[in-house]
């Protein structure tokens, strides 16, 4: 969690709580689950947070506030839920998906620290290390969401029907993908400000 306390990141977009209608049934769920795997592999040992390092640890899963997921998802169940090393760092993975109802989808959340490397010279800060992550994450050419502290991208993900979020504020990288069906079809742009309003929720747990 934050070694520093708690700061809070403030609500800039708003939007009804609409779902994206996408792909629709067991599709969907089937695509969504696939989304970001490559990019969220955990692996290699991690190091040890340094002095200067304000995230000490990975958060976990329970940091995903509950009314914006049920907003988002309806009653969806909690597919994974777990924390290990990455290299130079820790890493959680969460997911949760809609079973047996026409409105819902599929939500995964990633939240990676990046620890300061003190054996590099000159010195690399995990700040540094998670700017990187994220300039590796996102494609050549995102949106980029106002959130009141550090740097967010948004974009269409490569399965159709996807919205993807990067967030990293001092050393934690947060990767939000989410797909959703219903019987309506709101826009993407609604899609997205959906996702951003949850990447603000996300700050405020912290």
């Amino acid at each position: 969690m934050r070694a520093t306390g708690t700061e809070n990141w403030t609500r800039t977009l708003h939007s009804p709580r609409v779902r994206w209608g996408v792909i629709g049934g067991a599709a969907a769920v089937v695509s969504a689950a696939a989304i970001g795997v490559g990019l969220w592999t955990a692996n290699g040992p991690p190091d040890e947070p340094y002095p200067g390092d304000v995230y000490a640890a990975a958060p976990g899963c329970e940091l995903v506030p509950g009314e914006q997921l049920e907003a988002l998802l309806g009653q969806a169940v909690n597919e994974t839920d777990t924390t290990g090393p990455l290299n130079g760092g820790e890493h959680t993975s969460c997911a949760w998906t809609t079973h047996g109802s026409e409105e819902g989808g599929t939500l995964r959340v990633g939240l990676s620290v990046r620890f300061t490397d003190a054996s590099a010279d000159p010195l690399v800060t995990g700040e540094e290390r998670a700017a990187e992550s994220l300039a590796a994450t996102v494609p050549m050419s995102v949106e980029e969401a106002d959130l009141s502290e550090g740097e967010t991208r948004v974009w269409s993900g490569r399965v159709p029907g996807t919205v993807e979020l990067a967030h990293r504020v001092d050393n934690l990288l947060v990767r939000i993908s989410y797909a959703g069906y219903s019987g309506d079809s709101p826009s993407a742009d609604e899609a997205e400000e959906e996702v951003v309003e949850l990447a603000t929720g996300l700050g405020e747990s912290l």
